[in-house]
């Protein structure tokens, strides 16, 4: 990701819409499945600059690994709870059943991550049993536009690839959902009409068109503690490592 990119996520992830949202959305989800014991450590894996997942360090001493430096440096700056590392989710460097949860959050669609899976059977490696694994990613495969090429995506998921990698990775998918669907038919037309940009959605309708975005995002979130989506602009996979 460019230098530029994690400036503009570290100065949005307070006002953005979208980073408020899936702090709420990934507490709903995570927060009953955390661990309370003394000791527990987790891992935030290419968190960048913390901003969807600072509020894991609430619960347990939480490292957050990523490759860029500034992104890193900027971490220590506005989260200094967090214990941060360089390094790359295609080698990290930590023991067999280190962490009581790991969260991953729209890494695995990056280009500099060529086997997703192979980094989610690293997750569930470097996961103790009964602990959790949280992976979040873009969804809907035929959405591709301008912000991911801006982001160095690759790739965007479906929730059955999102749920086969973690089984494949010997996990128990507790949670399989779309999220922001609202979202996926203005992402549609703009695919169509934009094809290319020289900026991400960071930089887009912070606000969510005067907080209608968060409003929807609020219903829907409603919506998932009843039932899973079975697609979103987003997908999102809690799975748990067997405990035997």
């Amino acid at each position: 990701m460019e230098a530029d990119e994690y400036r503009r996520m570290a100065a949005a992830e307070e006002s953005h819409w979208w980073y408020r949202n899936t702090r709420v959305l990934l507490r709903q989800l995570v927060e009953p499945l955390l661990s309370h014991d003394v000791g527990a450590l987790q891992l935030d894996a290419a968190g960048g600059t913390g901003a969807t997942g600072a509020w894991l360090s609430e619960h347990a001493t939480t490292v957050l690994a990523d490759y860029e430096p500034l992104a890193l440096e900027i971490t220590r700056e506005t989260h200094p709870r967090y214990l941060p590392i360089r390094a790359d989710l295609n080698s990290l460097p930590f023991s067999a059943g280190a962490f009581s949860a790991i969260v991953c959050v729209t890494a695995l669609y990056h280009r500099m991550n060529p086997d997703p899976g192979a980094v989610v059977a690293g997750f569930a490696r470097l996961t103790r049993p009964g602990g959790i694994v949280v992976l979040m990613e873009p969804g809907g495969k035929r959405l591709w536009r301008g912000h991911d090429e801006v982001t160095h995506g690759a790739r965007r998921f479906s929730l059955d690839e999102m749920r086969t990698m973690a089984i494949d990775a010997g996990l128990e998918v507790v949670v399989a959902t779309g999220a922001y669907s609202f979202l996926v038919p203005p992402a549609f037309v703009m695919g169509r009409l934009e094809r290319t940009s020289d900026k991400s959605d960071v930089d887009r309708n912070q606000s969510g068109l005067g907080g209608l975005f968060g409003r929807l995002a609020a219903i829907e979130r409603r919506l998932i503690r009843r039932r899973p989506l079975p697609f979103g602009l987003s997908v999102i996979v809690v799975a748990r490592k067997p405990a035997a």
